[in-house]
């Protein structure tokens, strides 16, 4: 054998045994794995129905903006006032309360209770009569009879105040939650809530009037999204994903109610959807003021919080002083709305 075919002839072994030698093609590299979604537990504060946070949270959950933030939202609904006890105990990570309601809870039992968003503008109860009493204005209470659910409210007593009643001239009893009451003339005043009982009165041939506390000057507002002091403290991100999804929910039932309420069908099983459409189309006007223009739904008007505290804490409903700061935290709402 020549040097020359010798040489040829290493070259070519060394070719087909050289790195890579039958190696199939190079693939794509494998796909990243999707990161296991974070499970959480929203629990609304009543049944079923379309409170506009409850909405929201049934409209993220449907179009899957949860999903896209990364969340596994296992909704639930409070039978009672179960879901403040799971909420402190982190059994729950998101729920819906009052405003009055926190600030009474957390000035009589200490609950960690944090406001992260406001939904409603203004408070959810007023005063009812029906259509055709006598009754037009709230000096007229006097020597009536008024119905209140469980304690009488600060709301009731701060309108007394302002129009002048003198309450020793009122005679006050505890009813329940039938709204019938007024229409039997059990009581002359019944407390409603606005967007629910007047429509279900109307509905049973009793239309009725509202004094409503606004419209005496006295501070009031609604329900909140709420968590924990521990959960925005730990896990702010959390928070803020859990508000992403869910005030894309309540923006696309402000621009689309009727589909929101095909949705939230879903989850009022055996509900009246007229019905229905009659409480979401309140509490979204109830959602809406100056604040929420600038500032996008579920801005907490922080100043309206000191006053609802200050109102509470004159009439006895707190049993303590507490600081207001620590009940309410807007970072994520902010964030949230700021595009952030």
């Amino acid at each position: 054998m020549t040097r020359a075919l010798a040489l040829l002839i290493a070259i070519v072994m060394a070719a087909c045994t050289g790195p890579g030698a039958g190696a199939p093609p190079s693939a794509s590299p494998a796909p990243a794995p999707t990161p296991t979604p974070e499970r959480i537990v929203f629990m609304a504060g009543f049944k079923p129905q379309a409170n506009l946070p409850f909405v929201a949270v049934y409209v993220a959950q449907e179009r899957g903006w949860f999903k896209e933030q990364g969340l596994e939202v296992e909704i639930r609904h409070a039978t009672s006032s179960e879901h403040v006890q799971l909420l402190a105990t982190g059994r729950v990570q998101f729920s819906t309360g009052s405003t009055s309601d926190i600030l009474k809870r957390v000035a009589t039992a200490d609950v960690p209770l944090v406001a992260i968003a406001q939904i409603g503008q203004r408070g959810e109860q007023a005063l009812a009569v029906l259509a055709d009493s006598p009754i037009r204005t709230p000096k007229d209470f006097e020597g009536k009879l008024v119905g209140y659910k469980g304690t009488v409210s600060a709301d009731y007593l701060a309108i007394l105040r302002a129009a002048g009643v003198d309450r020793a001239k009122v005679r006050e009893v505890s009813v329940g939650f039938d709204p019938r009451v007024l229409i039997e003339k059990k009581v002359d005043v019944y407390p409603v809530f606005e967007a629910n009982e007047p429509d279900t009165l109307a509905r049973l041939g009793a239309p009725v009037r509202l004094f409503h506390p606004n419209d005496f000057g006295i501070p009031s507002l609604g329900l909140t999204f709420m968590t924990t002091r521990d959960l925005v403290d730990t896990r702010p991100d959390l928070v803020k994903r859990f508000l992403a999804a869910a005030m894309r929910g309540l923006d696309e039932a402000v621009r689309d109610p009727g589909a929101a309420i095909d949705i939230t069908m879903k989850y009022a099983v055996g509900e009246d959807p007229a019905h229905q459409r009659y409480m979401l189309d309140r509490e979204i006007a109830a959602a809406q003021n100056d604040l929420t223009r600038q500032r996008g739904i579920g801005a907490i008007p922080r100043e309206r919080w000191a006053e609802v505290y200050k109102l509470l804490l004159d009439f006895g409903v707190l049993p303590k002083a507490i600081d207001v700061s620590r009940v309410i935290d807007d970072r994520a709402i902010t964030e949230v709305r700021s595009g952030r």
